[in-house]
């Protein structure tokens, strides 16, 4: 069984863009809803997170590339089984 390649465009770049875009603002209402709000530094927005809130931003765009990839490569896979 030979590994197919992938074959991507434009559309697939913007969808990757989109989705890490996504899930940065998710991330970033995360951050929003968890400020402590009796710290006279974070009672104005923007809010700055945390060391630890920092974090999160990197698992939150290695879920993004992963959940793309994943489904780029069940899109791919279901055009080439088409005869």
């Amino acid at each position: 069984m030979a590994v197919p390649s992938l074959t991507l465009n434009v559309n697939h770049y913007m969808g990757l863009v989109f989705a890490v875009v996504g899930w940065i603002i998710g991330w970033y209402s995360l951050v929003l809803i968890t400020a402590d709000n009796n710290d006279p530094q974070q009672k104005i927005f923007p809010k700055k997170p945390t060391n630890s809130q920092w974090y999160g931003i990197i698992f939150a765009v290695a879920i993004a590339v992963m959940g793309w990839f994943q489904r780029i490569l069940s899109i791919q896979g279901e055009e080439q089984e088409d005869p």
